[in-house]
This record gives structure tokens, sequence and C-alpha cells, in this order.
């Protein structure tokens, strides 16, 4: 599985340190967080990596019923987000600053105006909430069906095919 950097919370610990190096006020009331996750990989060569993010709590109506609620505040930080990632390999020491800051002015002009839209909160709870009830829904089910496969292994584990 691939390792994806993500802010130190209380249920995600970053292998590496990264910096939150600027928060923007969006009109919309919500709050972009830029982080910057660079580090030295070789020598003078650097990972240079940019995560941008906006936080949402959803509340118990955005559910379909209160036991996805609860699930869900279980097991996540009672956040959805939106987040982008973008990294570059192997970026000379002397080029780190001015890269990170290209791609981060880059992603602002481009998505400032779809992140600071009015209805960009209630879209994005929307979308996770219903990923996160899908997510749930296979995982119950994958439960299920393994309950089975080991209630069929006992009962045939001293039985003779042949």
């Amino acid at each position: 599985m691939e390792y994806k950097w993500l802010p130190p919370s209380k249920t995600h610990k970053s292998l590496w340190e990264g910096k939150m190096v600027e928060k923007i006020q969006l009109d919309n009331g919500l709050t972009l967080e830029i982080w910057n996750y660079s580090r030295k990989i070789a020598g003078d060569r650097w990972l240079v990596g940019l995560l941008i993010q906006v936080g949402v709590s959803p509340e118990e109506v955005h559910f379909s019923n209160r036991e996805y609620y609860q699930m869900f505040l279980e097991k996540t930080d009672g956040r959805v987000y939106y987040r982008y990632r973008k990294e570059r390999t192997f970026v000379p020491e002397d080029q780190v600053e001015s890269l990170f800051s290209t791609m981060k002015e880059n992603f602002l002009s481009a998505a400032l105006p779809y992140l600071s839209h009015p209805d960009f909160r209630d879209r994005l709870i929307k979308r996770e909430v219903k990923l996160f009830e899908q997510k749930m829904d296979w995982e119950i089910s994958i439960k299920k069906k393994d309950e089975e496969a080991e209630k069929l292994e006992e009962l045939w584990k001293d039985r003779k095919i042949f």
C-alpha cells in the first residue's frame, strides 16, 4: 500500500514531520490549510511535498441513520476532508522553496474559486458521507462472509470429502 502523508491527528501518526505553513479563511467560512511535508531524500536531493486540505464536521442529520453517524465518530476524527497532494522527487536543494511556492500558487489560482463556493461544504459532506456509508456497508458484508466461512470450516473440519 502506498503511503500518503497526512497531518498528525488522534487517528494518524505521520512517518515524518511536516508543518502547516498557511491558513486561509475562505469566503464560505471554511479554513484552507497548506502543509509542507518536504524532506531530504538523498544527498542534496529533496522530495517537495504539498498538501492542501479543507476539513468539515458533518452532523448526524447528514447521515442516513444514527448508527452510521456513531460509526463515523468512532472511526474518524469527526471531520471529512477535501485533500489535494502534489509531490516532486529528486529536486535540487536550491530549488525546493521556489518549487513549493510555484506548486502552491498554481493550485490556489486554479482551485480557490471552487473551494470558496457557497455550496462547497454541503457537496463535500454529501459525497464523503455517502462514501463512508458505502465503506461501512462493505466492511459489514465482508465481516459477515468471514463469519459464515468460519462456521462452515468448523462444521466441515472432521468430514472427509473422498
